[in-house]
């Protein structure tokens, strides 16, 4: 039987967030003891029994339901190329589109007027990579150089976006007006000076008013443009808004706030805590994630950090991670049923010096050699450790 989701944070039981085969009566207990029931994926067991034991289970779930509209129809989508195969095309899609965002960014900067087909130029090609395969897509948005932080914020947003809208289920509209929604929300800061945005000293309070002013300013922007959806709108309005209350700038509490927007806060958050800022160094994925989920029932929604967890893995792709010998190495590709066990690039040895070829192992389908002693990550690294230049391995 394979266990999908359980009736509560994966996180705060002792299987993570990975979905499992039930093996023998240790891990049935095991459940006992931390949930009242589970959900099961009756695709991917073995000899599942067709009928259900406990009432409980008839439940759908729920914790997915309250984050999402009503009669939101869910998609089951299916990767349909591998990451290696989808690489070129993505990098084409990442590409392309770095270079129309600074386009349509320069056009608010000098007062032109934007519409919607031209951002659609920019979302189209990466929400169709995506939805071929996330991991391609994941692992250019890690690897590749950035010139500005706003910029590259926008287009990491578009494309994390597009992944925790395809995980959790959403159809092709809700996808494309959260792509467009996260690329445009921070348009605002074009009309913010330039070194306010880029000052590396703590802001005063009129220039942290000023930073904040940014969502008035989108929202502005936005609204004059020809096409934007009012759902675009509402992301750009409430992105900064927070789940208890304490955010800006209406100090909207709890699901007043849009689904769009809860999830847009979650997004813009990691991004910017994974992301080199003019104050303040990046942090692992691993470490940015542990403290989003400290904030769960605080700043966001617990269903949603739990559906976000979900989406990234506990090793997000192009995170650098220490296995238990030593070695480092780079996540490539999540495992959609495995989050704990992605596919990794070794780059170091137990010595962390480099490899002299680099070696790709599935920890889930590990080569004969680590049989007796298979690899498991311990903790993940803080961008640059080691020495380790993510943009050498920009494909």
């Amino acid at each position: 039987m394979y266990v999908s989701n359980l009736d509560r944070p994966w996180l705060d039981t002792p299987f993570l967030i990975q979905g499992f085969v039930i093996k023998d009566n240790d891990e049935i207990s095991l459940l006992k003891k931390y949930c009242d029931h589970v959900f099961i994926d009756t695709s991917k067991g073995i000899d599942t029994e067709q009928y259900i034991h406990n009432p409980k289970q008839l439940k759908t779930n729920h914790r997915l339901e309250q984050c999402l509209v009503d009669n939101t129809k869910l998609v089951d989508y299916v990767d349909t190329r591998t990451p290696a195969e989808e690489m070129p095309v993505a990098k084409m899609a990442i590409d392309e589109a770095s270079n129309r965002v600074v386009a349509i960014m320069e056009a608010v900067k000098a007062n032109k007027s934007i519409n919607a087909e031209q951002v659609k130029e920019v979302v189209e090609p990466i929400l169709e990579s995506v939805i071929r395969n996330p991991d391609a897509l994941m692992w250019l948005t890690q690897m590749r150089h950035k010139d500005s932080y706003t910029y590259s914020h926008s287009l990491d947003n578009c494309a994390l976006a597009v992944a925790f809208g395809r995980h959790m289920g959403l159809p092709r509209h809700d996808l494309d007006t959260l792509a467009m929604g996260l690329l445009l929300m921070d348009i605002g800061k074009m009309k913010i000076p330039v070194e306010v945005l880029n000052k590396s000293e703590p802001l005063t309070e009129e220039e942290f008013d000023l930073v904040r002013s940014h969502v008035n300013h989108s929202v502005a922007i936005l609204r004059k443009s020809e096409g934007i959806d009012i759902d675009i709108v509402n992301i750009a309005l409430t992105h900064h808004e927070r789940f208890d209350g304490s955010g800006y700038p209406s100090g909207l509490k709890g699901t007043s706030t849009p689904v769009y927007g809860r999830m847009a806060a979650i997004i813009d958050c990691y991004d910017a805590m994974t992301s080199n800022r003019p104050y303040g160094k990046p942090v692992s994925a691993y470490t940015a994630l542990q403290e989003i989920y400290n904030w769960r029932n605080k700043y966001f929604q617990e269903e949603l950090v739990e559906q976000f967890l979900q989406c990234l893995g506990v090793f997000p792709t192009g995170t650098l991670v220490e296995m238990h010998t030593g070695e480092v190495g780079i996540v490539m590709a999540q495992n959609r049923t495995r989050r704990m066990s992605p596919k990794v690039m070794l780059l170091l040895d137990k010595d962390k010096k480099a490899l002299p070829e680099y070696q790709v192992v599935d920890l889930v389908n590990q080569p004969f050699e680590y049989n007796e002693n298979p690899l498991t990550i311990i903790r993940g690294l803080d961008p640059g450790a080691y020495g380790i230049d993510p943009t050498e391995f920009y494909l």
